[in-house]
């Protein structure tokens, strides 16, 4: 359908390239600016970087869904759509970015073959930048969305769940964001365990969790959730100590000033950000690839969603 149709009944189709490019992503940080409620550099550099790196020659909107993939079909026949409540007017290429999440829990095969398709028959020039622009953009999404959750849990939320998504996504988007400027991301090392003291606590616990009764499904899906939790506060008090002064040494060697705990360096970091411009940007990246490489090492064998730990989108080679 043409952007004129939904324009008819009353809903606003995005013009220009930025516009175009950022409906979604902009509408995503406004949400999330509303639910943080702390300093959150990690997503304030997000936003910006989305802000200043808009593909300026992709002007033409169309009704999208970024969180690719969700249809059923029988042939060649569509039977069902799933999961549209990310559905928005945007770049189409962001569909295509949107599949490389999907390819991680759905895997699709060759994706750069399946862009060379969408150009043939559309005729839409689709590049690696702007791919590694969307990319980083819909993870960013998820990033907005997800954040909050980890201050502002409500009972019935898969906290170790969301917590994992949140983590996994944000290293995606900061990979993309690397690829997209073509920064060679440095590894950080692997934290080293530092124990804070009885450590047989935490595995006490999670033992004692596992064996609790589960009659039905539910309560067994409670009782994983629960011991997922545990073993998440086990690895913290096993390795959090190193994991929080590799942070403040980084963030010492960045801004010039080490941060007294993670609530002030969250702070600063956040000032430093939105003071600086994107001549840091480069550094700033690998900042946060480190951040989050540690966080992802923490969340190792934590509930079923640990299975995004140190998994990494497809590559996308030059087009």
């Amino acid at each position: 359908l043409p952007p004129e149709a939904f324009a008819e009944v009353g809903l606003d189709v995005p013009q220009g390239a930025d516009a175009v490019s950022r409906n979604l992503y902009a509408a995503s940080e406004a949400i999330f600016d509303g639910l943080i409620g702390r300093p959150w550099p990690l997503m304030r550099f997000t936003a910006g970087w989305l802000r200043r790196n808009v593909p300026q020659d992709r002007t033409r909107a169309a009704f999208i869904n970024p969180d690719a993939g969700q249809f059923l079909f029988e042939g060649e026949k569509v039977t069902g759509l799933i999961d549209f409540e990310m559905s928005s007017f945007g770049d189409p290429a962001a569909e295509l970015a949107g599949m490389r999440l999907r390819d991680t829990s759905e895997p699709l095969g060759d994706l750069s073959a399946l862009y060379d398709h969408y150009e043939k028959v559309s005729g839409d020039r689709i590049s690696k930048q702007v791919i590694e622009y969307h990319t980083a953009g819909f993870c960013g999404v998820n990033g907005f969305m997800l954040w909050p959750l980890a201050f502002t849990s409500t009972p019935e939320q898969d906290y170790m769940a969301y917590l994992n998504f949140a983590v996994a996504t944000a290293r995606w988007s900061y990979t993309a964001m690397a690829a997209q400027i073509g920064l060679q991301l440095i590894e950080p090392r692997e934290p080293v365990a530092r124990e804070m003291g009885f450590n047989q606590v935490g595995s006490h616990l999670v033992r004692q969790i596992g064996k609790l009764p589960a009659p039905d499904d539910q309560t067994a899906y409670s009782r994983d959730s629960a011991a997922a939790l545990a073993l998440y506060q086990q690895r913290w008090l096993t390795y959090g100590a190193d994991v929080l002064d590799a942070d403040l040494d980084d963030t010492a060697a960045l801004i010039g000033q080490r941060p007294t705990d993670q609530d002030d360096m969250m702070e600063k970091m956040e000032a430093f950000v939105l003071k600086v411009g994107p001549e840091y940007d480069a550094d700033l990246i690998q900042y946060f690839h480190n951040w989050l490489r540690r966080q992802d090492f923490l969340l190792t064998g934590c509930g079923i969603a640990s299975g995004f730990v140190g998994l990494d989108l497809q590559i996308v080679p030059e087009r």
